[in-house]
């Protein structure tokens, strides 16, 4: 019995393997990619809600997403708030746990050329942390648009 284990779970760990190689290796956590408005849909909108705490409110679109992995992972966004939901969008980020340390908001700026690197416009800007993840969240008007600019890291 026990030699039928071994041999499933190689087999198993083989067909992994094959799978991956097979598939060009494109195992999306270990691949750098960009979502656009046409790709970008809630279930990456419930990672980012996930990972980094904040929930978004109902009727909220994403625009533009870039992951760049693999070890120290980090996230921009850019997402559009309905605009009724500006006042709580910034109470939500005001809830947010403060971060007292040093923070270095231009980051890996250049990673990502349509993140802000100074933001004009601003209604709210929160430095946090959420277990491993440090986060910097930008909530700004773009003409009649309600845009969260939001990036997250582990270092």
């Amino acid at each position: 019995m026990r030699k039928v284990v071994v041999i499933l779970v190689s087999a198993l760990a083989f067909a992994g393997v094959y799978v991956f190689f097979a598939g060009g290796g494109k195992d999306i956590a270990f691949t750098e990619y960009e979502l656009d408005e046409g790709s970008f849909k809630a279930d990456t909108l419930a990672k980012i809600e996930s990972e980094s705490g904040l929930q978004l409110p109902p009727g909220t679109k994403g625009l533009r997403f870039h992951y760049k992995p693999p070890i120290d992972p980090i996230v921009f966004a850019k997402i559009q708030i309905p605009s009724e939901s500006k006042d709580l969008m910034v109470k939500r980020l005001d809830k947010m746990q403060e971060f007292s340390g040093k923070f270095y908001s231009d980051f890996a700026n250049s990673r990502c050329n349509w993140f802000p690197a100074a933001v004009t416009n601003g209604i709210a800007t929160k430095f946090s942390t959420k277990g491993a993840f440090y986060i910097q969240a930008h909530l700004v008007q773009e003409s009649d648009k309600v845009i969260l600019y939001l990036k997250y890291f582990t270092i």
